[in-house]
């Protein structure tokens, strides 16, 4: 039975109530769903493609009501979809770290000294799985997996040392720990990162989830409390800006599984945020946690966006925030010692490099904290010596053949 065209253009409303109004011609004929055909619908009611478009888009109150509720029963399945495969990466990374069995560390005992000072360490930005070519990038800078894990070392054997030259005079027995994102490169951050990776995704995970949890356990052993802060970064995305649910994050996966690893070793705890931002009490202070990269910057300098958004927090929070920490930007700074950013694993990459002609040595920030005076003792622990070019015997400073 021939249908009418009332029927055919109402069968059309509906597909495009579903799909969008603003589906392009050539879209339209390759979409999945049952709908009638775009030359048929052309030849059968005499307009073109934009007139049916339009004759199509509602026009009414309860028209576009039913489209928005259309619409959002579509977004809530895909959402509903992504939850579920971010819970089932994660329920099967938990069960392999459950199979591990390791002796907890005794706690160490606390250091007697004449202050009481805490110990606080910026963590961000290491970006496992990155790969850098030296010789794509001036010899400038070098990353892999294997690089990672030395830089890792260094850093813990740097904390050590500070740790172990101050806690007479200091304490230093509570070492706080905020992770500030981007602890994996991710695969679908830009156009052909593919090129630029050392790793998948997943071994991404599992080799931060390895390296990180060695390293806090190491630390576990001398200092008697161990309190971790941990908040996404952008690099952690399995797809693109807008293409997943906003808490599928292999970040997060990670921080979940670190504090799943290390749930035995009573002196270490684990806080993983399920927001951007997280606001967390020392003593009189209260610190903003977040990876920054919803902050504008200007030739890689955060100062005006980080500034701005430093100044609209206590009217958002309706408290005041006295210190903001944060990542994104691979260059440590001080803001006024109100906006402390964090340095990088990798130093310099293509992007960096290439494109912007910057480069930073590997760092993360340490400082002290006094929970009537705040931060004192601000400092970057370098992870790897700067770089200094030679040239060859035809006078030449970067790799050529």
């Amino acid at each position: 039975m021939t249908k009418s065209n009332e029927q055919l253009f109402q069968e059309f409303k509906d597909v495009l109530a579903v799909v969008g109004y603003d589906i392009l011609a050539l879209d339209y004929d390759k979409i999945e769903i049952a709908h009638p055909s775009r030359k048929g619908l052309v030849r059968r009611l005499g307009k073109s493609w934009n007139e049916l478009k339009t004759l199509a888009c509602p026009d009414t109150e309860a028209q576009r009501s039913r489209y928005l509720l259309i619409q959002n029963k579509q977004l809530s399945s895909q959402l509903e979809l992504e939850r579920n495969k971010t819970r089932q990466i994660l329920d099967n990374c938990l069960a392999e770290i459950a199979k591990v069995s390791f002796q907890p560390f005794p706690i160490p005992k606390i250091e007697k000294s004449n202050e009481s000072l805490e110990f606080h360490a910026l963590r961000s930005d290491a970006q496992v799985g990155e790969k850098i070519n030296a010789a794509s990038v001036q010899n400038l800078s070098r990353y892999d997996l294997e690089i990672y894990q030395k830089r890792l070392n260094k850093w813990v054997e740097k904390i050590l040392i500070f740790k172990e030259q101050d806690k007479k005079s200091l304490g230093l027995n509570k070492l706080v720990i905020d992770h500030l994102g981007d602890q994996v490169d991710g695969e679908s951050i830009f156009k052909g990162q593919a090129f630029y990776l050392d790793a998948s995704l997943f071994q991404q995970l599992f080799k931060s989830v390895e390296c990180e949890a060695s390293a806090l356990m190491t630390l576990a052993k001398y200092f008697t409390e161990i309190e971790v802060y941990c908040v996404d970064g952008n690099h952690g995305r399995p797809a693109g800006r807008g293409e997943n649910h906003g808490q599928t994050n292999f970040d997060r996966i990670f921080y979940t599984c670190l504090k799943k690893w290390c749930e035995r070793q009573k002196n270490i705890k684990i806080h993983v945020s399920e927001s951007p931002s997280m606001l967390v009490q020392h003593g009189n202070f209260l610190f903003l946690l977040n990876h920054g990269n919803a902050a504008k910057s200007w030739n890689g300098i955060p100062f005006y966006g980080l500034e701005r958004m430093q100044r609209r927090l206590p009217d958002l929070y309706g408290m005041i925030i006295h210190y903001g920490l944060y990542g994104h930007f691979h260059q440590p700074a001080n803001i006024e010692d109100k906006i402390f950013i964090n340095g990088c694993f990798p130093g310099g990459s293509d992007l960096s490099i290439n494109q912007m002609s910057l480069k930073s040595i590997p760092s993360q920030k340490i400082f002290y904290f006094h929970k009537t005076n705040g931060i004192n003792r601000e400092t970057n622990l370098y992870l790897d010596e700067p770089v200094k070019l030679t040239a060859d015997r035809h006078n030449i400073y970067t790799a050529h053949r």
